[in-house]
């Protein structure tokens, strides 16, 4: 006999959903073992059924980011957090809308941000590093400092959310309409809060609603509430809103 837990529901709760009407759901983790993006699907495709696991293992997985959260084990196979290589799972939607819907076009698709990111560079020095310690580095292991700082590059080019958001604005017609694609990200304030300063979400909030709330995005916002309510109107060449 399954336990309830205090919300009423079983720990034992799959991911598929039993109800084929539901709207579709997959998030990415990765498979440590073999590498490479694995969507957890809570429905089965014409190619893969749903993901078989539960509920809170699959947020285990995708929350199991290097050096905060330990993988964790599903079916004999590790998962950990997909935003070692798929930040942005963007493309993965995308791919996955055209596997369950081949010959229709895609209404719209909206990319949320967690702050504009500073511009790649390749720099000498690494800047996880003090001050301090990092002219004791160079000064001792000159070699060695730049080591750290090309890892360093090498980990913010593989959990960028940039790059894939301008290779698909930049290209939108091989994988959607042109004038359906949307990126909201905060461009200021939020690129220097870290993944555990947890205690900042008050600053997220406000930075998210002054962004928002900019008169900049009134016709953004716009164009999405009307694409959401009739999708349909992506099949056209122009908008009028």
């Amino acid at each position: 006999m399954a336990t309830a837990v205090p919300s009423g529901q079983s720990p034992f709760m799959q991911l598929k959903d039993i109800q084929t009407d539901l709207c579709r759901t997959f998030v990415v983790a990765t498979s440590l073992h073999a590498g490479g993006a694995v969507r957890m699907r809570s429905y089965g495709t014409r190619f893969a059924d749903a993901f078989s696991a539960c509920i809170w293992q699959v947020a285990r997985a995708t929350s199991a980011a290097p050096t905060f959260f330990a993988p964790v084990e599903i079916n004999d196979v590790l998962y950990g957090d997909g935003g070692t290589g798929w930040n942005n799972p963007t493309r993965e939607a995308i791919t996955e809308a055209r596997n369950i819907w081949p010959n229709r076009p895609i209404g719209i698709v909206i990319s949320i941000g967690t702050g504009l990111e500073e511009a790649l560079q390749l720099n000498e020095n690494s800047t996880l590093l003090s001050e301090l310690a990092q002219v004791l580095l160079s000064n001792t292991s000159p070699q060695s400092s730049f080591q750290l700082a090309v890892a360093e590059y090498a980990v913010r080019c593989l959990t960028s959310c940039e790059m894939v958001h301008r290779e698909i604005a930049e290209h939108p017609e091989h994988d959607i309409l042109e004038g359906n694609y949307f990126r909201l990200n905060v461009p200021q304030g939020m690129d220097k809060i870290g993944l555990a300063e947890w205690d900042k979400l008050r600053n997220i909030i406000a930075l998210t609603n002054q962004y928002l709330e900019h008169g900049e995005m009134r016709g953004p916002k716009r164009k999405i509430a009307n694409l959401l309510r009739y999708p349909q109107r992506a099949s056209r060449s122009s908008y009028n809103f």
